[in-house]
């Protein structure tokens, strides 16, 4: 062989050594990001989540730690893949779809906050450590997902606008979740390291939920108009009647603000007259394309015994609502979802 004839043959191989990890790159890098894949990534967080539970019970840490990672990693893509959704945006129904996507995130990343906050106490050793510096991340993970939600709320559908701010409403509220697990961690008395830890992350979720009852208040006219009134009053309230509200009170506030969006009948589907009301899974299910309404987002309501019990704010909460809501619900407390 000439060596003009080798020099042709040596570059054509360089050519396709060269082409191929180009061309896995390229479908891999530029892989268009779908509500599917969004699902696929929070099956697997889901899963992960409940098998770092599970091993903290029972004391693995070894296990625990490589739950804690997949459960990350994968909520994590969950988040990032929905955001290119809604960045991507440009049609109505792209814009519901993307809240689709950035609810399966939202509410995943909801689940992973309440898992670490709750394991925090119930583990030792450097795995302690690993799931302590691990809650401000998740917390500032779901944050971006309802940072995102409320910016592509205002180019949605008219119609789906109720719905979505219901969503970010009751995500913004359930901050309060981690707030009760980590003063119930220090309680019981962390080492003096992860103390340090876990105030700091008291510290950022109480922050959050500052800017959390900021954040519903702005979009209290997007509401359904039956909760405008309801909702506005409890934060109105909550707000000028203290500074800082202890856990438990602040956990009863989002009960009520859950229990509120998961009775009220919704827009367009089934009425009120007619007797049907929707919990907030039948909300993101009506709109949104019914992918399942058993998430954290819609919460539990406390009963109206426990609230009436922690007295002082709360009581007041509790006559607000029913002197609001009675004529909505026949006189009732709001029921819980």
């Amino acid at each position: 062989m000439s060596h003009s004839h080798r020099l042709v043959a040596v570059m054509a191989t360089l050519a396709a050594v060269v082409a191929l990890p180009a061309t896995a790159s390229a479908s891999t890098t530029h892989a268009k990001p779908t509500k599917a894949s969004v699902q696929v990534h929070v099956n697997k967080a889901d899963t992960a989540v409940k098998r770092l539970k599970r091993y903290a019970r029972l004391g693995d840490g070894v296990r625990v730690e490589r739950q804690l990672k997949i459960a990350r990693s994968q909520s994590a893509d969950a988040s990032r893949i929905a955001r290119q959704l809604a960045n991507g945006a440009t049609t109505g129904h792209q814009t519901v779809v993307a809240s689709q996507a950035l609810t399966l995130a939202g509410t995943q990343y909801d689940d992973l906050v309440a898992a670490v906050t709750a394991i925090v106490d119930q583990i030792s050793g450097q795995v302690q450590a690993l799931v302590a510096n691990s809650i401000g991340p998740s917390m500032a993970g779901k944050q971006k997902v309802i940072d995102a939600l409320t910016q592509l709320l205002g180019t949605l559908p008219t119609e789906a606008q109720p719905v979505v701010a219901s969503i970010i409403a009751a995500l913004s509220a359930n901050d309060t979740t981690g707030v009760v697990n980590m003063n119930q961690a220090l309680d019981t008395g962390l080492p003096t390291g992860i103390t340090g830890i876990v105030n700091q992350a008291l510290t950022m979720a109480t922050s959050l939920i500052t800017q959390a009852f900021s954040t519903i208040q702005g979009i209290i006219p997007m509401l359904p108009t039956a909760a405008q009134g309801p909702i506005s009053q409890i934060l109105n309230l909550v707000s000028s009647t203290v500074g800082t509200l202890v856990p438990t009170v602040l956990q009863s506030v989002t009960g009520l603000i859950n229990t509120i969006l998961g009775s009220l009948p919704f827009v367009g589907g089934t009425s009120a007259s007619a007797g049907g009301m929707f919990g907030l899974g039948g909300l993101l299910g009506g709109i949104l394309g019914g992918f399942g309404g058993g998430s954290s987002a819609g919460g539990s309501a406390p009963s109206a015994g426990g609230i009436a019990g922690l007295g002082g704010i709360m009581s007041s909460v509790t006559g607000l609502l029913n002197n609001l809501l009675g004529g909505l619900f026949g006189g009732q407390l709001v029921p819980s979802t």
